[in-house]
């Protein structure tokens, strides 16, 4: 689809995979660990097969995002599959798989921006878009790793 981004992000993180694999699970974790990116996220469900989540997050960009995420596919605590739709229509799915210790992160993200101005702009602002989702992956990295080594430390 040409209006499909596709996002694949790696690294490895120095923490246990299951509290890595929890974090990632649980997105009313997110505000906590994926600053200053996730305003809110709603859910009233523990991680499982249709759970379902609201989430508000921004970028460097100035604008803010809507989601509504359902898990389709949990596999713990080695793979995790959301589907999206709101402001951003796709799916998400996170693989973890044991590395030196800790464990190496896997995310492969495939969206369309659903939103008129988002959907109207992307063939021109493609590469900003992409600008801003590094920016925002970045976020998770650093916050990752703390939040979940404090988990297992708690």
């Amino acid at each position: 689809m040409a209006d499909e981004y596709v996002f694949i992000d790696e690294w490895d993180v120095n923490a246990p995979q299951e509290a890595v694999f929890d974090a990632l699970a649980d997105a009313r974790t997110y505000p906590e660990w994926w600053r200053p990116v996730y305003i809110a996220v709603e859910a009233d469900c523990a991680p499982e097969v249709g759970c379902v989540s609201r989430q508000e997050f921004k970028g460097r960009l100035p604008y803010h995002l809507k989601t509504r995420s359902e898990i389709v596919r949990l596999e713990r605590p080695r793979e995790l599959e959301v589907s999206v739709v709101g402001d951003l229509t796709g799916k998400g799915i996170w693989t973890l798989t044991p590395s030196n210790g800790g464990v190496h992160v896997h995310f492969d993200w495939r969206v369309v921006a659903d939103r008129p101005l988002l959907r109207v702009l992307t063939p021109v602002l493609r590469p900003l878009f992409r600008w801003n989702h590094n920016w925002s992956i970045k976020r998770a990295m650093e916050g990752l790793e703390p939040y979940a080594r404090s988990r297992v430390a708690g």
